[in-house]
Order: structure tokens, then sequence, then C-alpha cells
């Protein structure tokens, strides 16, 4: 029987090390299924998704979501949902992988329904175009705190937008990011 062992032993070492580059790629694969650039707007999203249109929804934690509240769920544009990353430290979802939009409410509205009704848009139209209230059943105007206020805050590519989402012009590329903001 010890005789059997050696060769067998031998035999399955020079499997295990013919087959660990395999492991370790599709290991490797697995750790970089998200952007890793705090440079850029698509940190944390798809690897597939760079050069792509994204729109981001993130909750509060005092106010989780009951379809995204652990880590931020990513769904394709197709509807399905392509994992979560929970290492983003917030809660929310991306919907992404979009090309050929350049008005931003055209897109919040096209992408966001495709959350099968999870992250649903309210706003209403005043003298300065579209005002969002409401994302997700979340209504910024319900929110209390040690704050005076709170909104929906928009963010192009990382930065705080000058714009309002309808007048929002957008490239190929672009991040559309919702948050809450207080005052």
């Amino acid at each position: 029987m010890s005789d059997l062992l050696k060769p067998a032993s031998v035999v399955a070492l020079i499997v295990l090390i013919l087959i660990a580059p395999s492991i370790q790629d599709r290991l490797s694969e697995e750790t970089v299924r998200f952007v890793e650039d705090n440079e850029s707007a698509h940190d944390g999203l798809p690897t597939e998704w760079e050069g792509k249109q994204v729109m981001c929804i993130h909750f509060p934690a005092s106010s989780p979501h009951d379809m995204f509240s652990q880590g931020v769920t990513m769904i394709g544009t197709d509807g399905s949902d392509l994992g979560v990353n929970e290492d983003l430290n917030r809660t929310g979802a991306c919907v992404g992988g979009f090309d050929g939009y350049s008005n931003g409410l055209d897109f919040m509205m096209d992408s966001t329904r495709l959350a099968n009704g999870g992250l649903s848009v309210g706003y209403d139209v005043g003298q300065w175009g579209a005002f969002v209230h409401t994302i997700g059943g979340l209504n910024a105007d319900t929110l209390t705190g040690d704050f005076n206020g709170a909104y929906w805050q928009l963010d192009h590519n990382g930065e705080y937008s000058m714009v309002g989402i309808g007048d929002l012009v957008m490239s190929e590329g672009d991040v559309i990011t919702w948050s809450i903001g207080t005052w």
C-alpha cells in the first residue's frame, strides 16, 4: 500500500503544479472584477463598464434601501444583477454599461427603470428644470437628523454638478452619482 502511495502523491503533486496557474488566473479574475482606481469616477465599478455611462444611487446609512442594503449592487443594461461590491463602504445600486446618452434626465430615467421599480425617481419641473426629490422611495424632504434640510445631490464624474440633471450634457464614460446632501 505504501508503495502505491508514493507514486500517487507524486502524480497528485505534478497535477497540482500544472493546474496552479489556472487556479491563480481564476482567483485573479474574481479579485479584479471591479475597477480599483480612486482617481477615476469608475472606481469600484465593474471593469467592463470602463468607458461606459453609469448611474449610481447611494443611500444613507440612516435610511437603507430594502433591496440595496448590502454593499453596492451592480445592474447591467439588461437589468441583470452583475454582483455586489461590498468594498465601497456604502450601500445602493449602480446601473451601467450604456453608450450614446447625451441628456442626463433621459439617461437617469432609462437606467433606473432597469432596477424593477427599486430605483424609481420622483421629480418636479420648475423654473430651473427638473428637481429630483425621491429616488428608490426615499424622499429627501422626509429625512431628519442633525441638519436643517436634505436633498438628493448630483455628482458628475466625481464632482458636484453645477447644473441639474435635466441640463446635464453627457459624454461617453460619464458616471452620474446621486447621494443625500445636507445643509
